[in-house]
């Protein structure tokens, strides 16, 4: 019942014209609902944010707030993957002999190889947009 009569007076707030004097039944609700106050409080400051001018910045003022790559340090990566790489081999080796042990070996570490490759680019994001963005456009 109550988010009805929230969206009625909503939509009452809404088809105001801009400035215009709220009647006393929308004041009245605005000031026992919290809810309807922020959403009302929002677009009140959305629409004026909305009407400032836009400042166009030249190039030099947007190219001088680009911060520059930072290197991924690859050493971390490349010393874990190696270790996991010889865990591979290692377990690979040892329980190859029993058969349902080997099934569940290469699940385990298909899983693995994939969340090592999704934590390598997932913390590297900033990395990869940025050299996306400055490769040359075919």
């Amino acid at each position: 019942m109550k988010n009805e009569n929230c969206e009625k007076k909503m939509d009452e707030f809404l088809a105001l014209d801009k400035n215009e004097r709220l009647p006393l039944s929308l004041t009245l609700h605005l000031l026992s609902c919290k809810k309807c106050r922020s959403q009302v409080h929002y677009l009140t400051l959305a629409e004026r944010y909305a009407s400032e001018p836009i400042h166009a910045a030249s190039a030099k003022e947007l190219f001088a707030t680009r911060q520059p790559l930072k290197p991924v340090s690859m050493t971390k990566w490349i010393v874990w993957g190696t270790i996991m790489l010889l865990l591979m081999v290692t377990f690979g080796i040892f329980l190859n002999r029993i058969d349902h042990a080997a099934i569940f070996f290469h699940v385990l570490f298909g899983i693995l190889v994939t969340a090592y490759c999704v934590l390598f680019v997932a913390t590297n994001m900033d990395f990869f947009i940025k050299k996306i963005d400055k490769s040359p456009v075919l």
